[in-house]
């Protein structure tokens, strides 16, 4: 009889504290600032040795970067800022061995996300029959002079070939971008 009472009880209170109710939507925090913009500034970094390759890897520094970022005003999953846009990798710098010859400037469209804290994930990456290119840049953006816009953004980023059989090489190091006028 006790149990009865009790869930009737609990059935009664939940409907009352429910009532006017019509959802629940999380409170996510608000952004850090906003990305949206372009940018441009220089990555770093070391090649990792390709699949003919018996080297050492080639240390790079200071190759032309820039972008283009949207971000969304209301957060995405688990609360992160959607951000879309494009990244410009330009290999100029490259020393790289005959059998792979000149590679231009490549435009990658990215998506990712943007935390309360200021941290920014970009991805890109795609695969075909026996081969995947990944591009992937995690970092922190910085609103230095407080006008709510992101200043500058910097991090670790990654070009990674997969080819099937063979082991992944590509580059990876650091960037540094800042915003552009």
């Amino acid at each position: 009889m006790w149990k009865k009472v009790v869930v009737v009880v609990l059935c009664a209170a939940v409907a009352a504290f429910s009532m006017g109710q019509t959802e629940c939507q999380p409170v996510w925090p608000d952004a850090p600032f906003d990305a949206t913009g372009g940018y441009e500034g220089t990555w770093q970094g070391q090649t990792t040795p390709g699949p003919e390759e018996k080297e050492d890897p080639q240390v790079i520094v200071a190759c032309p970067l820039s972008m283009t970022l949207t971000q969304s005003t209301q957060p995405g999953l688990l609360g992160s800022y959607p951000i879309q846009g494009t990244v410009e990798v330009d290999y100029s710098c490259l020393e790289l061995p005959e059998w792979v010859g000149e590679i231009p400037p490549s435009t990658t469209n990215v998506t990712g996300g943007l935390t309360a804290d200021g941290k920014l994930t970009l991805l890109s990456g795609g695969c075909g029959t026996g081969v995947c290119v990944l591009l992937t840049m995690a970092g922190e953006g910085v609103d230095a002079d407080l006008d709510g816009a992101m200043d500058t953004y910097s991090g670790a980023w990654s070009f990674i070939i997969l080819l099937a059989g063979v082991q992944p090489f590509g580059v990876s190091g650091t960037f540094e971008v800042a915003a552009v006028d």
